[in-house]
């Protein structure tokens, strides 16, 4: 009669032991140096794992979990600085903003000042950060997107509002599109008041970010708010010219 496999190792593993009955620990010890080797193995392997390689190794997962996932893993590793200043590089050829101009508007961006302004041939944007949460806004005058009292785009503005639109495309953010004004009535019929020029102002940056950009329009929304939300003093012509902007709100879905 023979001996089946497993009876055999027993035996020898008994005989081992007979022979050797101080030497018992060794079994236990090997068996736990293999363990610690396996961890730090592994801890090894996770520690040169790049996101990339990371995500590959959750192809399995159900797509729908995996996608939410990562969304708010690229949020955490994203700062919200580091998003400004790629969005301000992006627009260094569009603005035309030499090498100092666009030092001092990124070290500006991740400052704890609640305005940094960008001036470029008389044109100019401000970013803006909201100090209680994720939300930022790029500020921008007049003269970079429409002519004096008109809401008809000009040609400088379609560069610009691409880099914002494709932005979003490619982000977790959405858009609020506010339009402002100064306090001068109008002076032309083709709108009633300060509000329906803001509006309508609003409106032509969100026509074309839809138009043009591919934005998903459930993202975006528009207010008109006048003269009423002033940020300089309207009795002079450099506060009036600030005031006259479209402000677009970065905030995270």
């Amino acid at each position: 009669m023979t001996l089946s496999r497993p009876r055999i190792r027993k035996n020898r593993l008994r005989s081992m032991e007979e022979a050797n009955p101080e030497g018992r620990w060794m079994i236990t010890f090997s068996d736990l140096c293999t363990l610690l080797l396996t961890f730090f193995v592994l801890i090894l392997s996770m520690s040169s794992m790049n996101k990339l390689a990371f995500r590959a190794s959750f192809r399995n997962f159900d797509s729908s979990i995996a996608d939410r996932f990562f969304k708010e893993k690229e949020r955490f590793i994203t700062p919200r600085d580091a998003v400004i200043q790629e969005i301000v590089k992006k627009l260094e050829g569009v603005l035309e903003l030499n090498a100092m101009e666009m030092d001092e508007a990124l070290e500006k961006s991740s400052s704890d000042e609640d305005y940094s302004i960008i001036v470029s041939s008389g044109k100019a944007f401000w970013i803006w950060k909201d100090k209680a949460s994720s939300n930022f806004s790029f500020i921008l005058g007049e003269k970079l997107l429409f002519e004096s009292g008109s809401a008809d785009l000009n040609a400088a503005a379609g560069p610009l509002l691409e880099i914002l639109g494709r932005f979003l495309t490619r982000s977790d953010y959405r858009a609020y599109i506010d339009g402002h004004t100064d306090s001068t009535p109008l002076a032309n019929n083709r709108f009633a008041s300060n509000e329906e020029l803001s509006r309508a102002r609003a409106q032509a940056v969100l026509e074309f970010l839809i138009a043009r950009c591919n934005v998903n329009p459930r993202r975006l929304a528009i207010g008109a708010y006048g003269s009423s939300h002033p940020v300089a003093d309207n009795s002079t012509p450099a506060g009036r010219g600030m005031n006259r902007r479209v402000e677009i709100v970065f905030q995270l879905s």
